[in-house]
């Protein structure tokens, strides 16, 4: 394949040149294939988003949306249509009693999750099926709500992660490192990754990874291991070393009780481990399990947004998928914790540490312009910004995509605008066309 004429980003400027592909990747020079016309358009690499969710960016389209829908309507429609699960997403503060009652009244399940996926309500016909005791409350808290997702069967997940793709692909983003095995069948996940028009990188979500696949399929591939030390700031369930000035309570440790067997596979294994550590207790104890297990291989560690001063200068050996739009939407939420450093991203930059950017969708849209808005307020420059939304994030997967260079992937999306405030007209993955606007 030849693209001809098109403006590309080699990593400072955008310079106008051809672009020769074959076999996936970019090559010197190549006289075979088809011919594309970039003439006036602007050549990117595709983005790459280090932590994100397919299914569950997906699931959030399928889905009633509670940012955008009033819940008194949702549960009203459903009550006169053919509906046979409700799932909403979105709510900050949990909806008012007199809307808990009306789903309450409905005789098909009903999830109302938080925007943080952290925690979610379910009302009484939910929590018989799955077997939660009358004289609790209705919500659940992290790895509780897997108990729901069953519900939902694979046809549903199927549908769910194709929505999710498309929305990546629509803006330009052609890795996604993904965290989908949750209710999803394994032998459904491994047909989806193969069939897959997105690269992703699957960070598996199990706590006995010896009794699944890892390994390439089709162009993704079971990389790494997802495992979760906390909660979230907005559930107040992130682990800290100070009380919620609300509630007095400190949130939750959620890291398995097989933690270090696990890490003593993946180090034996050569797996990437990817941990989620929001709250600066939580970070602590996992680096802490780490050092006494002597871990040799180069994990990552995800969201980062409270950190112990001493505890900065441990994060140097291990790979760092942030999200800088986080800081500007906690805000609100700062006032109920105290901590030493917080969302100091652009001081691990400053400090040479590993760093990719993320969206972590469907928490926050899963559009990379979103990301870099505000990364650019927190201090980053637009080169650093790119860098770290496409090579820097393909590397720590241990792909060689995200730059257009020679021998690196043939992931590539064509703009007849400006990329920072335009989706792409043409997007490519592996030098084939997935997605044509």
């Amino acid at each position: 394949m030849i693209v001809k004429n098109g403006y590309v980003w080699n990593g400072m400027i955008f310079e106008k040149k051809n672009l020769y592909i074959e076999n996936g990747r970019f090559v010197p020079h190549s006289s075979t294939g088809p011919v594309v016309d970039a003439t006036g358009l602007f050549v990117m690499p595709g983005w790459v988003d280090s932590h994100a969710h397919i299914i569950g960016t997906g699931m959030k389209i399928l889905s009633h949306d509670l940012t955008k829908e009033n819940l008194f309507d949702v549960l009203t429609k459903t009550r006169e249509s053919s509906e046979s699960f409700v799932i909403a997403r979105g709510w900050e503060n949990l909806p008012k009693k007199q809307l808990l009652d009306k789903a309450n009244e409905l005789k098909i399940p009903v999830l109302l999750v938080r925007k943080c996926g952290h925690v979610a309500w379910i009302n009484n016909y939910l929590k018989e099926k799955i077997g939660k005791n009358r004289d609790e409350n209705n919500l659940l808290f992290e790895k509780e709500i897997e108990k729901v997702w069953s519900f939902l069967g694979d046809e549903f997940f199927s549908k769910a992660f194709e929505k999710g793709q498309q929305e990546f692909l629509r803006h330009g983003v052609t890795q996604v490192h993904s965290d989908d095995f949750h209710g999803v069948s394994f032998e459904v996940l491994k047909k989806l990754l193969e069939n897959s028009k997105v690269r992703i990188f699957e960070k598996l979500y199990t706590y006995e990874p010896w009794n699944y696949e890892f390994g390439e399929f089709g162009i993704s591939k079971i990389g790494g291991i997802k495992l979760f030390a906390d909660g979230s700031l907005g559930g107040k369930t992130a682990w800290m070393f100070y009380p919620y000035k609300d509630t007095g309570g400190f949130g939750m440790n959620t890291l398995p009780d097989n933690f270090d067997e696990i890490v003593e596979f993946a180090e034996r294994r050569n797996i990437q481990l990817n941990i989620h550590v929001i709250g600066d207790r939580a970070l602590a104890e996992v680096l802490d399990r780490l050092e006494k297990a002597k871990a040799k291989l180069r994990h990552r560690l995800i969201h980062l947004q409270f950190i112990l001063r001493k505890d900065f200068p441990r994060l140097r050996s291990f790979y760092l998928s942030v999200q800088p739009h986080f800081y500007f939407e906690d805000i609100p939420l700062l006032d109920n914790v105290s901590f030493e450093l917080a969302y100091p991203f652009l001081q691990m930059h400053k400090s040479g540490y590993m760093i990719a950017f993320s969206t972590d969708s469907p928490v926050s849209p899963a559009d990379p312009k979103y990301v870099l808005e505000y990364a650019f307020k927190m201090g980053f420059t637009r080169e650093d910004g790119i860098y770290y939304y496409t090579e820097a994030g393909s590397k720590i997967a241990g792909y060689k995509c995200g730059r257009i260079d020679i021998g690196y992937c043939a992931d590539f999306a064509l703009y007849d605008g400006d990329p920072f405030e335009e989706d792409p007209i043409v997007v490519f993955v592996n030098g084939e066309e997935v997605m044509r606007k």
